[in-house]
């Protein structure tokens, strides 16, 4: 009885074993399947529905085996119970996962520029100050190409009271008045006021740096006398930088011939002016002509005058003579040979006729005139007039000379016991005498160690007004064939300075005969293409 008892509950123990072996095989496909979806979320449905329903297969062969029946074998026994183990198919690995696209950059906007670093504006260059007689208009000149800046003034020695020599060579009861340029037009007015005299023009010198005034003695007072009273101002009101009289100049030509028709010109030939225009011609080199009215309509001169202006401002412009000749020398182009036929002249009135009909400057007509060529480009200023010595006249042509201008001014024809004659005696220009055909001196000309060479000068052709031509004598037209060939070595040498064109022309001049200096002639005649020649 108690081994029929023993045997039954090992039996039911037996059996209880292989039921839950069965159940723990049958679950493991189950654990897998839910252990893949986890893994695997884009896993197929099927496969886990097609697990669950073997399991739930497994689960009754496994309830049958425990009621009894014996299963069929199919495979290997599992341990003691014989149960055969079904396995799950191989399960396919799922596709890879793709990548997402990659994000496209976002883009930056683009950084703003930095502004600009404030700076304050330059303030404007102050025009000049130029104030005319109401009987004319006058146009402002275009502002000053040269870029050396005009330093500032420096007050000289008043002059000293002029002798009557002098004053006989100034306009009558004109006084000429230099101040300091921050004086107003109302304090200029105010000083004539305080002096008794009156105002008639204001203008500002930008060689100078200077406002010059010319002011009318309006009663008996005599010119010396204003002008010590001016003086004496002078030493308390440091405005006042200089005071003088008006001087007058005169064009140095002594004599001329109208003609109907040109004639050969021996000049040319004398200072062998072919060789030197196989070299240059003078292209495109601006000549001022400080002269009178010229015809600029002249066949002779056609093209050649780029630019005129009137410095004198008063009365009606008049064509003369003189300065027509002169530009004639320089440029002609025609039947005639100028000096320098490429050249450009600049025709600065500066001459008008006196009560006498003669031609007359004065200080404030040439000063002006040289303002005018110096901001329009002038590089060679020629100056066929003689004068007296005058301060603010020779500050201006150092001035100029500061800012790359030549400046050729005529000897002079009161004779050989003539004092000097200016602006050819100051150091700053180069002053030339005149020759004849037969390289002897002028008789009419200058004397003095401030002559630097001769020219032609007598019995010259040139040009005349209405298409005529003249024969003509005088210093004034040795100056012009200077300032043309020195036209001609500033196309070589557009850098050419006055002391450079000094030293060429006296190493290269010719010197005819016996010693030129003690002949009157400088260091001899000039010769244009050893000068040009010299240039390379």
């Amino acid at each position: 009885m108690s081994k029929s008892t023993n045997c039954g509950w090992q039996g039911r123990l037996r059996r209880a074993l292989s039921v839950t072996c069965a159940v723990l095989i049958a679950a493991t496909p189950m654990v897998d399947a839910f252990a893949a979806r986890k893994i695997n979320s884009g896993g197929s449905d099927s496969n886990s529905n097609s697990g669950n329903d073997k399991g739930r297969q497994s689960s009754t062969g496994s309830n049958a085996s425990s009621g009894g029946t014996t299963p069929t074998k199919t495979g290997g026994s599992n341990g003691s119970t014989g149960q055969s183990r079904r396995t799950a198919p191989p399960k396919k690995d799922p596709p890879p996962k793709k990548d997402p696209p990659p994000k496209p950059p976002k883009e930056q906007p683009p950084k703003p520029p930095k502004p600009p670093k404030e700076t304050s504006p330059r303030p404007p260059k102050r025009p000049p100050i130029i104030v005319m007689p109401p009987v004319r208009v006058f146009v402002p000149p275009l502002p000053p190409r040269a870029t050396v800046a005009t330093p500032p003034p420096r007050r000289v020695a008043q002059a000293p009271v002029p002798q009557q020599s002098q004053i006989k060579r100034s306009r009558d009861r004109e006084v000429i008045v230099a101040m300091t340029d921050s004086v107003s037009d109302g304090d200029a007015l105010a000083l004539g006021t305080g002096l008794r005299l009156n105002v008639e023009v204001q203008y500002r010198s930008t060689l100078l740096g200077l406002k010059i005034i010319r002011l009318r003695i309006p009663d008996g007072r005599s010119l010396a006398s204003v002008i010590r009273e001016i003086t004496r101002r002078a030493e308390d009101d440091r405005r006042i930088f200089y005071v003088q009289p008006n001087f007058v100049f005169e064009t140095a030509q002594a004599s001329s011939v109208l003609l109907n028709a040109g004639v050969p010109q021996y000049a040319t030939e004398k200072v062998r002016l072919t060789e030197a225009h196989r070299i240059a011609l003078g292209r495109d080199v601006r000549v001022a002509v400080i002269d009178t009215g010229l015809d600029a309509s002249h066949p002779e001169l056609a093209g050649a005058v780029v630019d005129s202006f009137d410095a004198v401002g008063e009365g009606l412009a008049t064509i003369e003579a003189h300065g027509t000749a002169i530009a004639g020398i320089v440029a002609a182009r025609q039947q005639m040979k100028g000096m320098a036929p490429d050249a450009r002249v600049l025709a600065v009135r500066a001459f008008a006729a006196n009560a006498s009909r003669k031609s007359e400057a004065t200080t404030l007509s040439v000063i002006k005139g040289l303002d005018w060529a110096a901001i329009n480009g002038a590089r060679v200023v020629n100056m066929s007039f003689a004068g007296p010595k005058d301060q603010l006249l020779q500050l201006a042509i150092e001035a100029g000379e500061r800012q790359g201008l030549i400046f050729v001014a005529a000897a002079g024809n009161g004779g050989p016991k003539a004092t000097y004659a200016y602006p050819a005696a100051y150091a700053r220009v180069i002053a030339v005498t005149a020759v004849d055909s037969d390289d002897k001196l002028y008789d009419k000309a200058n004397r003095g160690s401030y002559v630097a060479l001769a020219a032609p000068g007598v019995d010259i052709l040139a040009p005349a007004p209405s298409a005529a031509y003249e024969m003509s004598s005088g210093t004034s037209l040795a100056a012009a064939h200077v300032s043309g060939i020195i036209a001609l070595m500033l196309e070589r040498r557009p850098a050419l300075t006055t002391d450079q064109a000094r030293t060429i022309l006296l190493r290269t001049a010719r010197n005819p005969g016996a010693n030129a200096k003690s002949r009157g002639l400088g260091a001899g005649i000039i010769d244009a293409a050893s000068a040009v020649a010299d240039m390379e």
